[in-house]
């Protein structure tokens, strides 16, 4: 297969082994992004929707957007749920969808001489049924997937210091919903939420590996074209907690104390975005990190490690440790040391280059699969309306230095605006939290 061409109203740039970076968008506003892959066999494509639980305003619908990613492999016009299994089949398809708090992603992975079958079938489910039958039924799945959610510790406790730390913000949203709204939520409501929020010029149809980009704009044209623009991406604004903030959880039958400790980050677009990203790595990396060596390491926690979460226009970075009630009230106190000497230090220069080495592998392993070059694609053009080579990616990640990381950690002081949520056996005295918001559960 040559190299595809570059069409007429499309850009694209070069990268390494004959890789290419495509995009183009039709007259209805959908957004077609593609990287080339000649040495590939395959191909990695999605219908990327710029929406989640953080899109749904009225407690009426929360949970709507993972109900409906379920609800879009029950049926469409022209397909059965069961047509839907068979076709991915036939192909030898592996495909699913998943929803956050600002996505839905609908994805296929298939050998690339299916491309015409997987946008057809792809496209297809852009459009449900939605069948009111087949809504009541599949209700019932949502709410035996809330009440298994229930069961699980981490899940739960994360849920906990979301809705702490975005008190009153839809990214405290949960994704699954709640039992109450998905018991009342009615069918016409999901399709009106479909119309708003699966508007052509919310949609991203990005793909990655061995493929023809003329055919697949040709594809996009006679499938998508004829669909109608509506709401484009979200009125998202700056966030951050105004005060520090502790929920404590007793859970008396469970044997693990869960500590997530949560505060103010770059946003995904920020500038400072790769600064931020090394400093999570030094500070808890899963190898090789402080929280490694000083928790982990030494036998005080079967999880010590720190991460940045970045979101559309404001962000956090968690440390989150499992422990046993004993070690815990210490590791709370190691945890709080190490942000301390952070802030106060900074990052060293050989630890900066090893974050820097790490996250370097990660990108190149990374862009040597087509499944996350192709959310990548999505990802980078939500944040930053552009595309990104690997060779940029990591001349960003090197072009990082000691001085970046202190303007970001003054910036955004690790130090500051504390949101501890504590899941487990323990209450706030055992913890030394005296005065913290505590209930039992």
């Amino acid at each position: 297969m040559t190299a595809p061409q570059t069409p007429d109203g499309a850009s694209g740039t070069n990268g390494a082994n004959g890789t290419q970076l495509l995009r183009h968008q039709l007259p209805n506003g959908l957004r077609i992004l593609g990287q080339y892959m000649p040495d590939l066999e395959s191909i990695s494509v999605c219908f990327h929707a710029r929406t989640g639980a953080r899109d749904e305003h009225d407690p009426a619908l929360y949970g709507v957007s993972h109900f409906l990613e379920h609800m879009v492999f029950k049926g469409t016009s022209r397909r059965s749920a069961e047509q839907i299994t068979l076709d991915f089949n036939t192909m030898g398809a592996e495909f699913n969808a998943f929803t956050s708090v600002e996505q839905t992603v609908y994805y296929a992975r298939v050998l690339h001489e299916y491309l015409p079958r997987a946008v057809d079938l792809l496209s297809d489910m852009m459009r449900p049924r939605l069948d009111a039958h087949d809504f009541d039924m599949e209700r019932n799945v949502i709410l035996e997937e809330i009440a298994r959610s229930e069961d699980v510790p981490t899940s739960q406790a994360y849920r906990r210091l979301l809705q702490t730390y975005f008190a009153g913000q839809p990214l405290g949203h949960d994704v699954l919903g709640t039992r109450e709204s998905i018991r009342d939520l009615r069918v016409e409501q999901m399709r009106e939420y479909w119309g708003k929020r699966y508007a052509a010029n919310n949609l991203i149809l990005a793909i990655a590996g061995n493929f023809d980009w003329r055919l697949l704009l040709a594809l996009a044209e006679e499938k998508c074209g004829a669909w109608a623009s509506g709401e484009e991406g979200r009125e998202a604004k700056p966030y951050q907690p105004k005060d520090a903030a502790t929920n404590v959880i007793v859970k008396p039958q469970q044997q693990q104390q869960i500590l997530l400790l949560a505060w103010p980050s770059v946003s995904m677009q920020d500038k400072d975005f790769y600064a931020a990203h090394l400093a999570a790595m030094v500070l808890g990396d899963g190898t090789g990190s402080r929280l490694f060596w000083n928790i982990f390491q030494k036998g005080l926690a079967e999880t010590a490690a720190a991460s940045l979460s970045p979101f559309d226009t404001t962000g956090m970075m968690v440390a989150f440790v499992s422990t046993t009630p004993d070690h815990a009230p210490g590791v709370l106190e190691l945890v709080r040391a190490e942000l301390k000497s952070l802030q106060d230090d900074g990052v060293q220069e050989d630890e900066l280059r090893r974050a820097k080495d790490k996250l370097v592998s990660r990108t190149v392993l990374d862009g040597e699969s087509a499944f996350s070059r192709m959310q990548d694609l999505a990802y980078t053009w939500v944040a930053e309306q552009r595309l990104r080579t690997i060779e940029e990616e990591m001349a960003e990640i090197e072009r990082v230095t000691v001085a970046d990381v202190r303007h970001v950690l003054d910036r955004f002081p690790v130090t500051e605006k504390h949101i501890l949520t504590a899941y487990g056996p323990l209450d706030a005295t055992a913890l030394g939290l005296d005065g913290a918001k505590t209930s039992s559960e």
